[in-house]
């Protein structure tokens, strides 16, 4: 589904987020910028930014919340930070992608002018996207809430032994799984550990979860698809010390006990992905991972 969120009329101030490590010198940044203020926009970066770029950009710190719309410059780890603390306001994001691969990251930087011009005519679109609401519950109480947008994982972390995880749907028990760990993904993510992982994938449109064991020690595990619907918890087994944890999106970190639940529920907000291209989902799906095999 694709939503008319904005549109070009209400679209004034743009907030540019940027990974530095991945935009040496600010050298894309100083051109999205330029082209942005060129085209009548108001760009808000941080003070940081502010001071890398020498350019007319308003300092913000508050940069989420005032914006009406987020590019992010960097690769897909760059684009889910951003889209978390984009999430907390509804506002949308494109990526420019500064990574290796770019599965999130949309716009090439060859294609920085084109993406702003389009962004100026209002001829992008929106998509929204479904979000993980996850806690952990220990004792009874919740001591642990968190969002993920492309998964939730409970894994062992270096050196320790296997972890033994049971996994419900709502209090239904689905199976144990001895291994390294269990990911719970949206469509979105996907194609990301969960594909690794020997998880499908699915269109980001969709609304459902993909459960993944990680290196599972039993033969006929499989991954499987619960419906929006559905609470998915991951109890830890282990009777003995564990060394685990809960990461989600690759950004957000929680280290479990023994006993831990891990409950994970679609939110009933969504994130939103811009885009300024119709390039069809598998069309992205083949170059990105054919040219990773390359």
């Amino acid at each position: 589904m694709v939503i008319d969120f904005l549109g070009s009329d209400n679209l004034k101030k743009i907030g540019i987020a940027v990974n530095k490590d991945k935009d040496v010198d600010y050298t894309h940044t100083k051109l999205i910028v330029g082209k942005l203020i060129e085209k009548g926009f108001e760009a808000l970066v941080s003070h940081e930014t502010k001071s890398g770029i020498c350019l007319p950009a308003t300092a913000s710190e508050t940069m989420f919340e005032d914006a009406d719309f987020i590019i992010c410059v960097g690769g897909d780890g760059t684009f889910l930070k951003a889209a978390r603390e984009a999430y907390l306001y509804e506002k949308p994001v494109l990526g420019i992608n500064k990574g290796s691969v770019g599965f999130l990251a949309e716009v090439e930087t060859r294609d920085i002018e084109s993406a702003i011009e389009r962004l100026a005519q209002g001829t992008f679109t929106v998509q929204p996207r479904m979000v993980l609401d996850v806690s952990v519950i220990r004792d009874g109480k919740a001591v642990f809430q968190d969002i993920a947008i492309n998964d939730a994982v409970v894994s062992r972390m270096a050196l320790s032994r296997i972890l033994r995880l049971q996994v419900d749907l709502d209090d239904k028990f689905v199976d144990s799984f001895p291994g390294d760990g269990i990911i719970v993904a949206t469509p979105t993510g996907s194609t990301g550990y969960s594909l690794s992982a020997g998880g499908p994938i699915v269109q980001p449109d969709m609304r459902c979860m993909v459960i993944s064991p990680i290196c599972p020690h039993i033969l006929y595990s499989r991954s499987f698809i619960a419906s929006e619907s559905k609470t998915v918890k991951v109890i830890i087994e282990d009777k003995y010390e564990i060394n685990a944890m809960l990461t989600l999106d690759g950004q957000e970190g929680f280290k479990l006990e023994q006993g831990d639940l891990v409950c994970v529920t679609a939110s009933r907000n969504n994130v939103y992905f811009a885009s300024v291209s119709h390039v069809n989902f598998y069309d992205v799906l083949r170059a990105k991972i054919h040219g990773q095999c390359d």
